[in-house]
């Protein structure tokens, strides 16, 4: 199943600019969620970028590890969900498939996975959701 999302934010900075050495970035995001699955994801990503930099915006290549905390609807049931992500953000593209490891509410018993997909100017999240 596909929802689209849009990124309302994404607030990015060194984890510490005094050490130059330790290369990594956090960034705290926000998801708008359109579809079966609707509301709003947190997400914590710490970036390691591979021979480029956050100056290069979409063109830039960086490892990510992350946790995305989700809170609204899926299929008209209330609750929330924390994923793990881990993979890799290429020249506007991310891969970085999530894995979900607590849901709560009415979404206690959810399970599964996504992953992302972009075409074009559409953000898309592909689920394999179950109860």
């Amino acid at each position: 199943m596909e929802v689209t999302f849009t990124v309302s934010k994404w607030a990015e900075k060194p984890v510490d600019d005094s050490r130059k050495d330790f290369p990594i970035n956090i960034a705290h995001v926000e998801y708008d969620i359109e579809g079966e699955l609707n509301g709003k994801a947190f997400v914590e990503y710490l970036l390691y970028y591979v021979e480029s930099s956050v100056d290069d915006g979409h063109l830039a290549t960086s490892k990510i590890s992350g946790f995305l905390h989700f809170e609204g609807t899926y299929k008209g049931k209330k609750g929330t969900f924390t994923a793990i992500e881990q993979g890799i953000f290429d020249k506007g593209n991310l891969d970085s498939p999530g894995t979900i490891i607590k849901a709560t509410g009415d979404l206690e018993s959810l399970k599964g996975s996504y992953y992302y997909k972009f075409t074009g100017q559409t953000s898309k999240m592909i689920l394999d959701f179950n109860f």
